[in-house]
């Protein structure tokens, strides 16, 4: 049975997310998935919403997003320097992360960089304006967000007996922390400028996720579930696009239709702890991204959500694979050295 606290609480994600989502379409945005991804990240990462806290949390993005663009611009011919400028920058935003908070508050900043930097190389798009409707965006997500925190307050949940979350007292960010982020963060940038794959971008989200994990242990973890995730989202948004099949360019049914996927996931997250509700927000991403992505007033996107599937899929392989390959590697050395 779900509680009033939960309720209050899907209600005020499906209404944020859902409103956001459907201005993106009607507004008729280049990037209509800004609406998505802002308003999802800041409803299942956020913890402040003062307007302080979201632009706090928002504000990163946007400058990273901006700087990117001014390396790309600057350099657009020599593509070896924008990428050692991006190496440079995923370093020193690795070594500044050394808690939970802190890393969760890299990803965002680091994948807009990586999509700016990838779609000025591959596409003739107007890269100012993708930045100004970032910036609409990030405004939209606030007043929304805002709205939606009026009309459904917010209850903290007390978890420990003083009311306040155990303090988490920051790791020591070691070469080789910086050294597994800065190699496959930075091949994966250096794999999407080679070759022109635009499709695959949003597939750094994952490998930024696990590649930023201080301990092995963690970096499988973080694979095993985005494999779940990302895959199982693109399947629930299939389901959804054939739900919608002819009806999706009408505005009322594809917002009830919406606003319903979105609370059956957000009920499940707010009645969720710990890991598990890490796992109902991480679906939650996953399903909206395709959607918006994908789904037009003539066209369901399934071809293109199939080819995200796929593209998750080899993405999230090659890590495990690594993951496996190392390990045996350590496992080799510490029998050597036991017998030596």
């Amino acid at each position: 049975m779900i509680k009033n606290i939960d309720k209050n609480e899907a209600l005020r994600v499906t209404l944020t997310i859902t409103v956001c989502m459907l201005a993106g379409k009607l507004l008729d945005f280049n990037s209509p998935v800004y609406l998505a991804l802002y308003p999802t990240i800041v409803m299942t990462k956020g913890k402040d919403y003062s307007w302080q806290g979201l632009v706090k949390m928002l504000f990163p993005t946007f400058i990273a997003a901006s700087c990117a663009l001014v390396i790309a611009e600057l350099f657009h011919d020599h593509p070896f320097i924008i990428w050692t400028i991006s190496l440079i920058f995923f370093d020193q935003m690795r070594r500044r992360a050394d808690t939970p908070a802190k890393l969760g508050g890299m990803l965002m900043p680091t994948f807009n960089w990586i999509l700016i930097i990838v779609f000025s190389q591959h596409t003739t798009a107007d890269m100012p304006m993708r930045i100004h409707e970032i910036l609409i965006s990030m405004a939209i997500t606030i007043l929304i967000t805002k709205l939606m925190i009026a009309l459904l307050p917010k209850t903290d949940r007390p978890f420990v007996p003083n009311g306040k979350p155990p303090a988490l007292s920051p790791q020591t960010v070691t070469y080789q922390n910086r050294f597994v982020s800065l190699s496959l963060i930075g091949c994966g940038l250096a794999f999407l400028m080679i070759v022109d794959l635009i499709s695959a971008t949003f597939c750094m989200v994952p490998v930024i996720a696990a590649a930023t994990q201080f301990t092995r242990e963690h970096f499988r973890q973080v694979v095993g579930r985005r494999l779940l995730t990302q895959v199982g989202g693109c399947a629930i948004a299939v389901i959804f696009s054939l739900l919608m099949a002819g009806h999706q360019n009408t505005i009322g049914y594809y917002a009830l239709g919406l606003g319903g996927l979105v609370f059956m996931i957000a009920s499940a997250m707010a009645q969720a702890q710990g890991a598990s509700r890490d796992l109902h927000a991480d679906s939650l991403l996953a399903t909206m991204l395709p959607i918006q992505l994908y789904m037009t007033s003539t066209s369901l996107g399934l071809e293109s959500t199939y080819l995200r599937a796929w593209e998750l899929t080899v993405t999230l392989g090659i890590l495990f694979i690594l993951h496996q390959l190392t390990s045996s590697r350590d496992s080799d050395d510490q029998r050597h050295y036991s017998h030596s």
